[in-house]
């Protein structure tokens, strides 16, 4: 079995829109823009949903899962999410 590089691998993000629910622990859904990278050329586009609240920030698996990259990869883009959102946390 070969491993996969995932350094090879870049992200960009982008926050779309935010839904809010009306809960005491702060819930909100963030609908992120991500396109990966492998070597500057694109290997993914589309949407992920991410809700976090005030315990943490949880990615959705099924929309990762739709990604067609490996696994190691989808862990990667899905820790890089979770940097992207928490510094904008409390402004979302």
């Amino acid at each position: 079995m070969t491993d996969i590089n995932t350094d090879l691998y870049t992200f960009k993000f982008f926050i779309q829109r935010i839904e809010e629910f009306g809960s005491v622990i702060n819930e909100k859904n963030a609908f992120v823009q991500t396109t990966a990278f492998f070597n500057k050329t694109i290997v993914y586009e589309g949407i992920i949903r991410v809700r976090f609240n005030d315990y943490g920030i949880f990615p959705f698996p099924e929309d990762l899962s739709r990604a067609d990259i490996p696994v190691s990869v989808k862990r990667k883009m899905a820790a890089e999410m979770k940097r992207y959102i928490k510094p904008q946390k409390k402004y979302l």
